[in-house]
């Protein structure tokens, strides 16, 4: 079994609601539990990846912290999305009204 992606464990730690931080080049956690025994091992061997991705892309914080590059990369992949979205909705609705317009 391949050792997770340092997003990959980022997701779970969404998932399981926590967070992540770098303090004084060390990883941190919170969440709403303490996390028992030792960190698993895929955390373990992508630790230094881990800080530095955290370090790098999202103000040492995961969720990023907002104007960090990774929650500007999200938001702007939201707003992408959102534009698709109405897009979609005004095609249609132009469809629907050409039908009507057509039936009628």
């Amino acid at each position: 079994m391949k050792p997770q992606t340092p997003i990959q464990i980022l997701r779970c730690l969404t998932l399981g609601r926590y967070t992540a931080r770098v303090v004084e080049g060390r990883l941190e956690t919170e969440g709403p539990q303490p996390l028992a025994g030792p960190l698993p091992t895929s955390i373990r061997t992508r630790r230094d990846e881990l800080i530095a991705y955290l370090s790098d892309y999202c103000g040492c914080a995961w969720p990023p912290a907002p104007g960090s590059r990774e929650s500007v990369r999200a938001e702007q992949q939201r707003q992408a999305h959102r534009g698709r979205r109405e897009e979609q909705v005004r095609e249609f609705l132009a469809r629907s009204r050409a039908r009507r317009e057509g039936a009628a």
